[in-house]
């Protein structure tokens, strides 16, 4: 025998407001943590740039001072 479908539930106009008031709720905390996550995803960023900026002028420098070294062990070699 066929199942008959069953009519969806019906809310009382007060049952849907605590509802929409719940949702609301609800989506306005999960847009305030995504917000955060975002502001602390990008202060993350600015923070491995600057580190990443710092390391790379540490190695320029040090490239530059073996380069010089290098140089002049290559003239001192060069001399004798």
């Amino acid at each position: 025998m066929a199942k008959l479908l069953q009519p969806p539930p019906k809310f009382l106009p007060s049952e849907w407001h605590i509802a929409n008031k719940n949702q609301y709720h609800r989506a306005d905390a999960q847009r305030s943590r995504s917000e955060r996550l975002v502001a602390e995803s990008q202060r993350l960023v600015d923070e491995i740039e600057k580190t990443t900026r710092k390391s790379q002028s540490d190695v320029n420098k040090k490239l530059g001072r073996s380069a010089l070294a290098l140089t002049w062990c290559t003239t001192q070699w060069s001399m004798s």
